[in-house]
């Protein structure tokens, strides 16, 4: 027995070695005849049996402090491979001052950035910021960032960099979800290229949401969590897109639908924070809320699909789709799923997936802009101003282009909302990072500076540096809502400017390059109807100061606990 227990342990053989300690007769006569017939010896200091089981209990003691010694070296001390001479954010060089960096990345990223990007990114150097959730990144200065996105997906890949900070092999319920090109497919094709086919629609659930959310009396004013009711609103709309009217207003579905949405980026973070021997032993414990919230999703949804399921047959031609019956996510993955004749796709499971994971990126960005953009109007200090010529620019678009003000077309002309909401997703980006991609080479690759990097390192720009840099917009910190309006041929009509929806070294919004989020047309249509339906329906009453934005490692979060007051303006409620 004893030399049994001197060989290496594993995980499996540990399992092993504690049934081995039993004798075969009690293992056949079952574990508490045998407790019961060695009782004492258990409990006596000499007995063989206690001093193996201590020793085993030593033993599993000694490897599991190695292991999280190694967990914590690698997560506060580690360079993981990273060159020697490249220095820290703040210039740490001892190994408790690198430490310590590490430990503040958990809220106070955002002064670590800031010092790096002045001190090295300004100065055209190359610095490493560390995160302690996700691994020590390389920091480029912008003048390198045409170099950056040239790279080609098989030597530095930006997916592999939300894969990972996701755990999306896990959190978005399958792999193929990730690394496929079906939801581009769909997102590029009908949910941006048919807007004006569903705006009508969103139009509706937003008046039906907000009216919901924030009433309809315009005599009295009404506090308001600002977060926590835009949320119901965008869980509305955009499920009004996603699965229809029906189950937009079903109050069971949108609650897990939503809950679903807000819980994704918390999973992936204490995923993260696991060392990655113990993900797959933990990881079903800490999904099983998201994974019982999905399992409410497909309740509602399931049905609907396998209901749907005779309109179509494997090899239909997606150039001539036809939604005049149902137009919405479910309706058009199908539609594709059946297209490319892929067995997989098209079961109920496979759309279930894609489409809970394709609520969670609809809903949680698009509230974090529209309840940031609310507490902006209200905290600026010409905040009745602002409201007043938003409000004034829809009304003149309204009255031009009639019924078709709420299409693409319409919507274009919309250039304050438009800067309105480009401005404060400057200020108030819900990731610091602009674009960051993963070294995927296996002989890694060399940086413009001459820093060679192994595969497996980070590498990228941050977007809340340049987006707060008095160098590129003056007055960074200050929100000025029509800082991006055409400066020479103001805000009418067929006035040309720089839509929300394109990048730019300077804004990263939306991140940047080739890989600039898909879905952003979409999502910036959907926030422009919303904040048209507020400033036209509703008052916000101005406050003295804005609340702050929590960070929380690399993400920022709109104020989820601050209220404003708002109002129903006169005129504004149908009879």
């Amino acid at each position: 027995m004893s030399g049994l227990i001197n060989h290496s342990f594993t995980m499996q053989n540990a399992t092993a070695l504690t049934i081995s300690i039993l004798p075969k007769t009690h293992r056949i006569s079952g574990l508490s005849n045998f407790l019961m017939t060695n009782l004492s010896a258990l409990v006596h200091p000499k007995s063989t049996m206690f001093a193996e089981l201590l020793r085993l209990v030593g033993y599993t003691i000694v490897i599991g402090t190695v292991f999280w010694a190694a967990w914590i070296y690698q997560r506060f001390f580690s360079r993981r491979g990273l060159p020697k001479d490249l220095p820290w954010a703040d210039g740490s060089t001892s190994p408790w001052s690198v430490a310590k960096l590490h430990v503040r990345t958990f809220f106070g990223l955002k002064p670590i950035i800031q010092n790096g990007y002045y001190k090295f990114s300004k100065d055209e150097k190359v610095f490493l910021l560390p995160n302690v959730v996700t691994g020590p990144e390389v920091i480029l200065p912008m003048s390198q960032m045409k170099w950056l996105l040239d790279q080609p997906d098989n030597v530095l890949n930006q997916n592999e960099v939300n894969r990972e900070f996701l755990h999306a092999d896990r959190t978005m319920l399958h792999s193929n979800i990730i690394r496929d090109m079906v939801h581009g497919r769909v997102i590029r094709r009908e949910m941006t290229k048919e807007l004006d086919t569903y705006s009508d629609n969103i139009v509706e659930e937003i008046e039906f949401a907000l009216a919901r959310n924030w009433g309809t009396d315009t005599t009295e004013w009404r506090e308001v969590r600002v977060y926590d009711t835009l949320l119901d609103v965008i869980s509305r709309i955009s499920n009004r897109v996603l699965v229809g009217k029906e189950l937009c207003r079903n109050e069971e579905y949108l609650r897990s639908s939503s809950t679903y949405s807000r819980a994704v980026v918390l999973t992936a973070g204490m995923l993260n924070l696991l060392p990655e021997y113990l993900r797959p032993i933990f990881s079903p414990i800490i999904m099983a809320y998201d994974m019982y919230h999905y399992r409410q999703i497909t309740k509602f949804v399931v049905p609907l699909i396998k209901e749907r399921a005779h309109q179509f047959k494997p090899g239909m031609d997606y150039r001539r789709p036809d939604y005049s019956e149902n137009n919405d996510y479910v309706q058009w993955a199908m539609h594709d799923a059946y297209s490319h004749n892929d067995p997989l796709e098209y079961t109920p499971e496979m759309i279930t997936k894609r489409l809970t994971v394709l609520s969670f990126a609809a809903i949680q960005s698009s509230v974090i802009t529209i309840s940031n953009i609310v507490f902006d109007l209200a905290a600026s200090s010409q905040s009745i101003e602002y409201q007043a010529g938003l409000r004034d620019e829809v009304r003149q678009v309204t009255s031009q282009y009639g019924s078709k003000a709420w299409t693409r077309a319409g919507l274009l002309q919309m250039l304050r909302l438009d800067s309105a909401l480009k401005e404060s997703m400057r200020l108030w980006g819900f990731l610091s990072r602009g674009v960051m991609k993963l070294v995927v080479a296996p002989e890694g690759i060399t940086l413009p500076d001459g820093h060679h990097l192994d595969v497996g390192a980070k590498v990228g720009v941050t977007s809340y540096a340049i987006h707060h840099d008095e160098d590129a917009y003056t007055d960074a910190f200050t929100f000025k809502p029509y800082r991006f309006l055409p400066k020479q041929q103001g805000s009418g009509p067929g006035a040309k400017a720089q839509p929300m929806v394109t990048s730019a070294d300077e804004f990263m919004g939306f991140s940047h390059g080739r890989h600039a989020c898909p879905g952003r047309f979409f999502a910036a249509n959907q926030l422009k109807l919303l904040l048209a339906a507020i400033v036209t329906k509703y008052d916000i009453e101005p406050v003295a100061a804005r609340p702050e934005n929590p960070w929380l490692n690399n993400t920022i979060g709109p104020p989820v606990f601050s209220t404003l007051r708002i109002r129903r303006r006169p005129g504004t409620v149908e009879a």
